[in-house]
């Protein structure tokens, strides 16, 4: 199967181990005010601070914070926000910046927090924003072909948050990252299977990347990197816990386990 369709459940694989029974979402709400303010109060907490003035610049310039709809918290950051000094690559955006914040929010209260969706970060004035976001399919845990689905989209996500305003485009689909960096094994993804809960085995086929800069060897560059990137979006109840990567026509194999890549 093509890797725009992402996942292959193999012929004859043994019944799947058991997953949870229903999404790990939290069943409490997840929206209004006082769910933003704990979401807050939580990141504040995990960062020794009592007042959003002790986060560094430009964490400091939060002025207020709402949820307009479930799992969704937007930051209003003060418009003065001097733009630069978080991105040391001249082609980063303020999108990236602000993008790049939300994910520090996600890395602080992501995991523990399995109902929040997405943060956004945006000046007062509207003018600029970004939203850094955990990409669910809401597939069911169960579903071995679904669940690896969810997994390939989070990683394309990840790729994109990294590298769309270096390529010029927004990363959707494998081909436009190809074409950016033709010589990363990343893009030649051909088939990610799960073979049981928390696992997946990913396919790499042959391209211009053999015996390049990224060849060292390439599945386990890939399997590691594929596991952070997925893992950073994904909470309690929700990471891969392994991950296989096969190149060369099985020739070159990697297994990356979570305990090992643990940010």
């Amino acid at each position: 199967m093509s890797a725009a369709a992402a996942s292959s459940t193999l012929a004859g694989e043994a019944a799947t181990p058991a997953a949870p029974e229903s999404s790990p979402v939290a069943a409490s709400p997840s929206s209004g005010q006082a769910w933003a303010d704990s979401k807050i109060e939580m990141w504040k907490e995990n960062s020794g601070i009592k007042s959003t003035k002790g986060f560094l610049y430009p964490y400091n310039l939060m002025t207020s914070w709402e949820s307009p709809e479930p799992g969704a918290i937007i930051i209003y950051l003060d418009s003065s926000m001097e733009f630069g000094v978080q991105s040391p690559e001249p082609y980063q955006t303020r999108e990236d910046e602000l993008r790049f914040m939300g994910r520090i929010m996600f890395e602080s209260v992501g995991e523990a927090s399995p109902e929040l969706e997405s943060v956004t970060f945006s000046t007062e004035d509207g003018k600029n924003s970004g939203t850094y976001s955990r990409a669910r399919t809401g597939a069911d845990p169960k579903d071995r072909e679904a669940w690896a689905d969810e997994k390939y989209t989070q990683w394309i996500t990840a790729m994109n948050d990294t590298y769309e305003s270096f390529c010029g485009t927004e990363i959707t689909k494998l081909e436009i990252y190809r074409s950016c960096i033709p010589d990363d094994p990343h893009a030649y993804i051909s088939k990610v299977h799960s073979p049981a809960f928390g696992e997946l085995v990913v396919t790499i086929d042959d391209g211009p990347w053999m015996d390049g800069t990224y060849d060292m060897p390439a599945s386990s560059f890939v399997s590691s990197n594929m596991m952070i990137k997925i893992n950073s979006k994904a909470a309690t109840g929700e990471k891969v816990e392994k991950l296989k990567v096969v190149a060369r026509d099985g020739e070159d194999v990697d297994v990356a386990l979570r305990k090992d890549w643990e940010m």
